[in-house]
């Protein structure tokens, strides 16, 4: 059973791992990948393949919209559920509510 819904907001997260230099980074495995330059990004699930390639559920996230402080190549990607990590919402920013004040009679 897949973890992530339709609408939820997500972050991508790929396999991390050392080059041959030693620098940490995306796994050398999947640093050719596509889906290695949406690495840190964040965006929706826009829909759900429980029957991808291989049998390995794929989730679409798009990122349209979302504010992500790195060039996001197009705007949205299939992502196998390993790549993805479960991001809080951001609370809308706005006024609060309004104080009762007490009336004295």
């Amino acid at each position: 059973m897949a973890r992530f819904q339709v609408g939820d907001t997500v972050r991508v997260m790929m396999t991390k791992g050392l080059n041959k230099r030693g620098v940490a980074g995306v796994s050398v495995m999947y640093a050719t990948w596509p889906e290695a330059r949406f690495d840190g990004a964040v965006g929706k699930v826009t829909e759900i393949n429980p029957r991808g390639p291989n049998g390995i559920p794929l989730f679409l996230v798009d990122f349209r919209g979302q504010d992500n402080r790195i060039a996001i190549p197009w705007q949205a990607q299939w992502f196998r559920e390993e790549w993805l990590a479960k991001t809080d919402q951001p609370k809308q920013a706005g006024k609060p509510p309004p104080e009762k004040s007490a009336v004295s009679a």
